[in-house]
C-alpha cells in the first residue's frame, strides 16, 4: 500500500492518464490527475521456479468489444471502415463500458488508462519479463481480423466471453511478429502498457534470483472507477480480499494490517474519502 499511494506513483499516473484526449465529444470523461488504488495481485517468483507464462493477449474484454454498446461507440470509425480515422488515446466512452457482466476472478472492474509492472526484484531477459506489442492501433487489426475470408463463420479467432482476448500465431502472425520484451528491471522500476496493448509473460525455466513484480495500474478517477473505489474502502475496513478477486479474507485476523488510519492524503483521495 506504501507503493501503491505514494507522491512518486501518484505523479507517474497523472503524467501517464494525460498522454489521453481527456475531453472529447463535449464531456470530461475522467480526471487525470486522481487515479484510484486498483489493490491487484502481487506477483512472486522465488528462485528455481519454472513457469509456461502467459500467452499474448488483452484485457479488458474480448467478445464485448464487438457487442457492447459503448465499445461500439469507442470503435466506431474500426467498424464504419474508416480505420485510419481510429485514435487509441480518445477517452470518449471508455468509461462506459462494463465489460464483464459475469462474476469470475479473471475481471477488471474498472477502467485503466495504462496497466502496470512495478519490479520488486531485478529481472533480465529470458527470466519471465514482459513482452508487448507496442502499438495500440492494432486493436482495429484484431477486431477485423475475424471478418476476412480466410476465417470460418463460426470462428472468433478463439474469442469467448469474459475472457482474455487472445492472440496466436494461427491467426495474428503479423501481429506476432511484433511481439517485444522489454529492457532488463532493477528493483523500483517501473514499466506500463496501454490498456489495448497485445502483451505477454515469457516462459521461464530455472528462475536465476527473485522474479517479483506488484500489478499497479493507472485508473483515473471517473464515475465507474469511484464505485469500485468505494468497494475497495469497505473492503479495507474489515480486511476483506475486494471484488475481482477471490474470496480469501486473509486479513481480516491480521495483526498490524494496513487500515484506514495508514492512507496518506493520495490514498485518501485514491479512494474516495474527502481530505
Amino acid at each position: 500500500m506504501q507503493a501503491r499511494q505514494s507522491e512518486e506513483m501518484a505523479l507517474a499516473q497523472s503524467f501517464l492518464n494525460r498522454l489521453w484526449q481527456v475531453e472529447r465529444d463535449g464531456k470530461r470523461w475522467f480526471n487525470p490527475d486522481i487515479s484510484i488504488i486498483y489493490p491487484d495481485r502481487i506477483r512472486r517468483r522465488p528462485p528455481g521456479t519454472t513457469s509456461k507464462g502467459l500467452g499474448a493477449h488483452t484485457d479488458s474484454g474480448a467478445l464485448e468489444r464487438w457487442l457492447l454498446p459503448a465499445y461500439q461507440q469507442v470503435f466506431a470509425s474500426v467498424f464504419n471502415g474508416n480505420v485510419e480515422q481510429y485514435d487509441p488515446w480518445n477517452a470518449a466512452h471508455r468509461t462506459e463500458v462494463e465489460e464483464y457482466t459475469v462474476d469470475n476472478t479473471t475481471k477488471c472492474s474498472v477502467f485503466r488508462t495504462f496497466q502496470g509492472w512495478t519490479a520488486l526484484s531485478d529481472m533480465l531477459p529470458g527470466q519471465g519479463l514482459l513482452h508487448v506489442v507496442p502499438i495500440p492501433e492494432a486493436m482495429a487489426y484484431i477486431l477485423l481480423r475475424p471478418l476476412l475470408d480466410d476465417v470460418p463463420e463460426d470462428e472468433l479467432c478463439g474469442v469467448a466471453p469474459g475472457r482474455v482476448l487472445p492472440v496466436s500465431e494461427q491467426w495474428h502472425p503479423l501481429l506476432m511478429a511484433a511481439l517485444t520484451s522489454i529492457p532488463p528491471l532493477e528493483a523500483g522500476d517501473s514499466v506500463w502498457w496501454h490498456c489495448d496493448v497485445i502483451h505477454s509473460v515469457a516462459p521461464v525455466e530455472n528462475q536465476q534470483g527473485w522474479g517479483n513484480v506488484m500489478y499497479i495500474p493507472a485508473a483515473p478517477m471517473c464515475e465507474k472507477n469511484l464505485a469500485y473505489a468505494r468497494k475497495v474502502k469497505a473492503a479495507l475496513e474489515t480486511g476483506a480480499s475486494p471484488g475481482d478477486f477471490p474470496r480469501e479474507d486473509y486479513e481480516t485476523t491480521w495483526e498490524g494490517r494496513f487500515t484506514l488510519r495508514d492512507l496518506n492524503i493520495h490514498g485518501k483521495r485514491a479512494l474516495g474519502m474527502d481530505v
